[in-house]
This record gives structure tokens, C-alpha cells and sequence, in this order.
């Protein structure tokens, strides 16, 4: 299987599966909480533990590719999410800790995984359309985790929820197995000894990596944020029904599936990535700032604005992984990949819990996404003068 068609359909597939693991706790909270022993608003810990195991996974993750091949890694990544999930329905809040530790390894091997194979199969003026939909991903996989796991909670219990999607993780290692040949055949080719060197001279040998990077990482803060706390804030802040809030934040990942194909489109029409990625900061930074008025309103309206959130804090991640393709040295977009996820991840651990933090001291979710609205506008400005800075000519050696 060499195809970019069934590439395609594999790598977001792993990518579903991986982020529902990854958002069972989250989506969970209310309920799980109890259980725990813990507050709901401690989620932000278990998020910020997941990605920064993301983040050390990611920027190693040039040499575990180069010895296994996209494919075994991708297996390998499901299967640690799978084991995370284990871990968090079996094992109380130890568990919860390890659960997080293994899904952040795991999910880390997903985005470099799958841009190593994509790279090789896409041409360029489709790029910002497919690896939009491959990164579709992960709101999708949020969505599933808000409309299955609330009431498969209630039917069946949040743990054997939890190993419901660790089993679906261990048929889709099996369903990759096909891919191995094709997707592996380069495979061992030089050494991988200093990975996390080799991946980080990668991304600065690539003018506007660095760039790209701290804006995902100023962009990921607020986007993890809303996936990890919307529930929450819904049945706290504004009297929602636990299955409500899970379909409400369902609907926010279901907008932002949808809108990542439709800021590809418009990427790869316009040739503008980055100016495309401006004007997604400049969006998510205004829904962010709307969030405190939003008290009192209709429930139609609370949800039409989370809807407009999710449209643009989900929608980026697509236009900057074709942009890191793009800007990858040959036949690197793999580590390339690794690296900005890495350096991405680092402003994903600090940001659900600096929320979490900021919730706590102003006494309210809706007004600790107002602060929040900061950074994706910090984020436009980035994606704008790295725009300005590639149309220009090379800097002298």
C-alpha cells in the first residue's frame, strides 16, 4: 500500500485514535474527577504531562524513524496510547500519571510519523489540503471523545470507557500492518545515535521553522485550553448537563474538523500559508476576548461562539505542518517535523496548566480566556513577519 489515497485515510485514522485517548480525562473530568480524588480543574496537569512527553518524543524522533520506518512507528505510537489507556481506567490517579506519561510518548510519534510519508507522496499544490485533513485528525478524534465518552460513561462506567478505546487503539495497530512494506522500505538507513541533535540542527537549518514553531506553541496554548476546559467551564460557568457540555464541545471539535479543509483550500488557492495562519490567530484571539460577555447569553449563542472557536483554534495545525514541509531541507521534513512539534508542545504543557492556574485566580473560565486571547494574537504577528521575512530575499552567509 504506496498510495496517497490510503496514506492518507491511515495516518488520520491513527491520528483519530490517538487524540481520543489523549482527550478521554478532559472530556471526563466532571465525572472521573470524583473518582480521582482530584478537582476538575487539575486536568490541566494530566494535558500538560501528556505533551510534554509529546514534546521529548517529538524532537527524538528522527532517529527512531530513520531505524523503524514511519510505519512501525505509528504502530508503536497506538500502542502506547492504548497502554495509556489502560493505565488510566485500571489504575486510579497513579495510573491517571503513567496513562499520561504513555499517551504523550505515543502521541508524539504520530505528527513526524506521518509527515515523513505524506512529504514523500504529496505534491505541492495540494500540500496545505492534505496534511489539513490528516491533521483533521485530531478534532475529529475530540469529537468522538465528546459525543461517545460522556454517555458511554453513564451506561457502562469511565473506566471500561477507557478500555473500550484502548482495545479500538490495538485493532488499528493490526490494520496498519499493510503499510509496513511500502512505507518502511528505507528503513535502518543511517545512524540514529544523536537524535535529538540531528533533529534540532534540522529545524534551524530551515528558514522560518523556529518561527513556526513558537507560534504553534503561542497557538496550541489556547487550543488545548478550549479543548481541555470547555466541558467544564460549560457545566460550571453556565449550568450546563454533563452530556450537554460533551456534545457542546463535540460540536466546537466537529467546526474545527471542517474548517481546517476549508483554510487549506484557501491556503493552496491563495498561496498564502502564512498569511492564512494571521488571520487564524486574529480570529481565535477575538473569539477568546468575546468569551466573558458570553454569561447570560441564549444557549444557541454560547454555542454558536464555541463553534466560532473551534473554527479557528482548531484550524491551524494543517497549513503549518505543509508549511514545515515546504520549508524542510530535502528529505527532512520528518525531524523537521519533530522539532517544531516539539518546540510546539512545550507551549501546550504550559498552557492548560497556566489556565487551569488563571481560572482559579480570576474565579471563572470565560475570563481566563480573555487573557488567554494574548497569545494567538502574539501568534498572527509571528505568522506575519515570518511572511515578510521568506518574501524577501536570503539573508548573506
Amino acid at each position: 500500500m504506496n498510495g496517497l489515497g490510503a496514506a492518507l485515510v491511515a495516518t488520520t485514522g491513527a491520528q483519530v485514535l490517538a487524540t481520543l485517548a489523549v482527550y478521554l480525562l478532559p472530556v471526563l473530568a466532571p465525572i472521573a474527577a470524583r473518582d480521582l480524588g482530584v478537582g476538575p480543574e487539575l486536568v490541566g496537569t494530566q494535558v500538560a504531562v501528556i505533551y510534554a512527553a509529546a514534546a521529548i518524543t517529538s524532537i527524538v524522533s528522527g532517529g527512531l524513524l530513520r531505524r523503524q520506518g514511519p510505519a512501525r512507528c505509528t504502530q508503536l505510537a497506538l500502542l502506547l496510547c492504548a497502554a495509556g489507556s489502560v493505565a488510566l481506567g485500571l489504575g486510579g490517579l497513579p495510573g491517571a500519571a503513567l496513562g499520561a506519561v504513555l499517551l504523550g510518548i505515543g502521541y508524539g510519534l504520530t505528527t513526524p510519523a506521518a509527515t515523513q510519508v505524506l512529504t514523500r507522496l504529496t505534491p505541492a499544490p495540494r500540500r496545505n489540503l492534505v496534511f489539513a485533513v490528516k491533521q483533521m485528525g485530531v478534532p475529529l478524534g475530540g469529537t468522538l471523545a465528546g459525543l461517545l465518552m460522556p454517555a458511554l460513561a453513564l451506561a457502562l462506567g469511565w473506566r471500561n470507557g477507557a478500555l473500550i478505546v484502548a482495545l479500538l487503539l490495538l485493532l488499528a495497530v493490526a490494520a496498519l500492518m499493510p503499510f509496513r512494506a511500502a512505507w518502511d522500505a528505507g528503513r535502518g538507513a543511517g545512524p540514529g545515535g544523536k537524535a535529538a541533535l540531528g533533529t534540532l540542527s534540522v529545524l534551524r537549518a530551515g528558514r522560518g521553522l523556529v518561527a513556526i514553531a513558537v507560534m504553534g506553541a503561542l497557538f496550541s496554548a489556547t487550543q488545548l485550553s478550549l479543548g481541555a476546559f470547555a466541558v467544564t467551564m460549560l457545566v460550571g460557568e453556565f449550568g450546563w448537563s454533563p452530556v450537554a457540555a460533551g456534545a457542546a464541545a463535540a460540536a466546537v471539535q466537529a467546526s474545527g474538523a471542517v474548517s481546517r479543509i476549508a483554510w487549506a483550500v484557501l491556503a493552496d488557492r491563495l498561496r498564502a500559508g502564512l498569511p492564512m495562519l494571521a488571520v487564524i490567530g486574529l480570529g481565535t484571539g477575538a473569539a477568546a476576548l468575546a468569551m466573558p460577555f458570553a454569561l447570560g447569553w441564549p444557549d444557541a449563542a454560547v454555542l454558536l461562539l464555541l463553534c466560532l472557536f473551534g473554527t479557528c483554534a482548531n484550524g491551524w495545525t494543517g497549513i503549518a505542518m505543509a508549511e514545515v514541509a515546504r520549508l524542510a531541507p530535502h528529505g527532512a521534513a520528518g525531524a523537521a517535523a519533530g522539532g517544531v512539534m516539539g518546540l510546539t508542545y512545550v507551549g501546550v504543557v504550559v498552557g492548560p496548566m497556566a489556565f487551569g492556574a488563571l481560572a482559579l485566580l480570576l474565579g471563572g473560565y470565560t475570563a481566563a480566556f480573555a487573557l488567554v486571547a494574548a497569545l494567538p494574537l502574539l501568534g498572527a504577528a509571528i505568522a506575519l513577519w515570518t511572511h515578510r521575512l521568506l518574501s524577501g530575499p536570503p539573508a548573506a552567509s
